[in-house]
């Protein structure tokens, strides 16, 4: 009897060390399963922010060579070379370069040879170098977009090149060329707390770029002879030897995701190693495809955990199982169980009033807390109606005064055009007193548009974009400042191109910004030997600048930032409104003033850029323009 006792618990110990063993490997799989799962569903939105985080970057450039192969003074140097164009075009390349902030930009001709460049003052320049062997020049000069990333030749850096080709009368007469640099992204990857590493791989599968730099310029797979001859032929990646990573695919997802184990190579190249969760996203039309890695130590962790869970929780099932045999060895003990638990139950009705003698006590303070919240929220209500009240007071303060400055000159001018125009009524100049009384009407419409600026308070104006006449704006304003000028004897050179120039603007919004402009020319030269105010325009592909140029003493540097805030000016008697007022209206028409001053050589003082959208051509011949 006893021998089959012994032999019967023998059993029962191997059958639940079995036991343990199975539900112990059940639930590291279990718990390693959902967490890869879970790290897969959070990584795989990751991925496509990432990509579309890339895509945009990118996407940004890709105008860059469009806008060059539309100049004028491109296709001219391009057609007919010579020591001034290429100087010009330099300076031009420089300024577009320093705008974007891109690596480079540069002009080639059909041949492959760099006429000009951004670079052309550093030690690397790019001018008179024959860059024909890039693809990124060959898939222009077919009439294509060249995308190509390698190792600069001249440089050592490595970009992105971006190339469009220069037609002229439905010829390539040259490829323009951006270079980007991408080494920032790696930076913004490497960030302190990054929690992925970052790769992206060209379409030959050589890691481009990576969060981990031991990874950059290797291949995921041993490149073939043809490859690796057509990248040296190339000069992809000039002297870079493209190891191949020593890795392995541990799992494949539906969607493509892999996990994937990367070993520590023994070249000494330092990569990260270990078992990674890794999704991938491609990047058209580049051919690219970025991968986010996320390490699985923490899902090992999370199934260790488990699985020391289940122990755990085994081995508690294993002691109620004994306890319970054990309690039916001693069914005596009971009755003494039964007294030891209502001893514990009167303790816990003991214990259950002193809580409920304390959870009474918390309410009442609650109560009182919720009342005082209650009394200082009826004071922070108050607080904020009579703040709203001063803002508005101080809201109508300002537009009054606002108002006020806007209205002076064209006041002024309907004085100075009626008085003219009672005179020549008196001399019987008809025709004269008639024309004065249609500016004078011009005049009131536009006082009607300044008062109207009070209702912007409640909506926007509705003709903020409509097309505006450049010329007829400017014209109408020299209508109020053309006297004020010829008593100063002010010099006005202008150079309007013969066909109108259409922005979307308000007319009178447009006439108002040159009054204001051209008045703070005119008095910042009062002390000037030389008085000069120079009109030019600039216009791209969608967008005009109009630079207004005066030869005055220009705007100090504690001043210049300070230029276009409400009620700051430098005279005693300006309200400090004009400009701020004059740059609303060009934002409000989705465009930008800016001033800046000149240098002694382009003639001192200051210079005010209006920058605005403007209609095509083809627009404008629809519109009878």
């Amino acid at each position: 009897m006893f021998a089959h006792r012994n032999l019967k618990n023998s059993v029962m110990v191997v059958l639940a060390l079995c036991l343990l063993v199975a539900v112990v490997i059940f639930a590291y799989w279990f718990a390693k399963r959902r967490s890869l799962n879970d790290m897969h569903r959070i990584l795989v939105p990751r991925a496509e922010f990432y990509a579309a985080t890339l895509d945009g970057i990118l996407s940004k450039y890709e105008f860059l060579p469009l806008a060059l192969a539309q100049s004028a003074e491109v296709a001219e140097l391009l057609q007919q070379k010579d020591a001034a164009k290429v100087a010009r075009v330099n300076g031009y390349l420089e300024d577009i370069n320093t705008r974007v902030g891109a690596f480079a930009v540069y002009v080639l001709n059909p041949q492959g040879v760099v006429f000009a460049s951004s670079n052309w003052r550093e030690p690397t320049s790019y001018v008179n170098q024959n860059y024909a062997f890039r693809p990124y020049f060959e898939q222009a000069i077919r009439g294509g977009i060249g995308r190509f990333y390698g190792i600069g030749v001249s440089t050592g850096e490595a970009g992105l090149f971006i190339s469009q080709p220069i037609r002229r009368g439905g010829h390539i007469i040259g490829v323009a060329v951006a270079k980007v640099s991408l080494d920032w992204i790696e930076r913004s990857w490497r960030a302190p707390g990054a929690t992925e590493q970052i790769w992206v791989t060209d379409s030959n599968g050589v890691i481009i770029l990576s969060s981990f730099p031991g990874l950059k310029f290797t291949t995921l797979l041993p490149l073939s002879d043809a490859r690796r001859k057509t990248i040296n032929q190339q000069r992809q990646f000039m002297h870079e030897a493209l190891p191949s990573v020593d890795h392995s695919v541990l799992e494949q997802f539906a969607d493509g995701a892999k996990v994937i184990s990367l070993t520590k190579p023994a070249n000494g190249r330092v990569v990260p190693s270990g078992e990674f969760l890794a999704v991938g996203r491609r990047l058209a039309p580049l051919e690219w495809q970025i991968t986010v890695l996320s390490d699985l130590a923490q899902v090992r962790a999370v199934a260790r955990n488990a699985a020391l869970a289940a122990t755990l929780a085994w081995a508690v099932v294993l002691l109620g199982v004994l306890y319970a045999r054990q309690r039916r060895r001693r069914i005596h003990e009971r009755l003494a169980a039964q007294v030891a638990l209502k001893s514990a139950y009167d303790e816990l009705e003991i214990k259950v009033g002193q809580r409920t003698s304390d959870l009474l006590d918390a309410n009442q303070r609650l109560q009182a807390e919720v009342a005082e919240r209650e009394r200082a929220e009826q004071t922070l209500r108050f607080a904020q109606v009579e703040l709203v009240q001063r803002e508005k007071l101080a809201a109508i303060g300002q537009m009054a005064a606002g108002v006020t400055h806007e209205l002076n000159q064209p006041l002024a001018a309907m004085q100075t055009f009626s008085d003219n125009a009672r005179v020549l009524i008196v001399r019987g100049r008809t025709e004269e007193a008639l024309e004065n009384l249609s500016i004078i009407s011009d005049l009131v419409k536009r006082l009607g548009y300044i008062t109207s600026q009070l209702k912007a308070f409640a909506r926007r104006s509705d003709d903020a974009k409509k097309p505006a006449h450049v010329q007829k704006a400017f014209r109408q304003t020299m209508l109020l400042l053309h006297a004020k000028m010829s008593a100063e004897q002010i010099q006005l050179i202008t150079a309007w191109p013969v066909p109108p120039l259409i922005v979307f603007c308000s007319e009178i919004g447009l006439e108002q910004v040159f009054t204001n402009l051209l008045s703070n020319a005119i008095d910042a030269m009062a002390e000037s030997t030389t008085k000069r105010i120079e009109i030019k325009t600039i216009k791209y592909a969608d967008r005009l600048e109009i630079h207004i140029c005066d030869t005055g003493t220009g705007i100090s540097a504690n001043q210049i930032d300070k230029i276009f805030d409400p009620f700051y000016t430098t005279r005693e008697q300006g309200l400090g409104l004009g400009l701020s007022i004059s740059a609303g209206i060009i934002r409000t028409a989705g465009g930008l003033l800016s001033v800046r001053n000149r240098p002694k050589g382009e003639g001192c003082g200051a210079e005010f850029i209006i920058s605005l959208m403007c209609v095509s051509d083809i627009d404008g011949e629809k519109r009878g323009t």
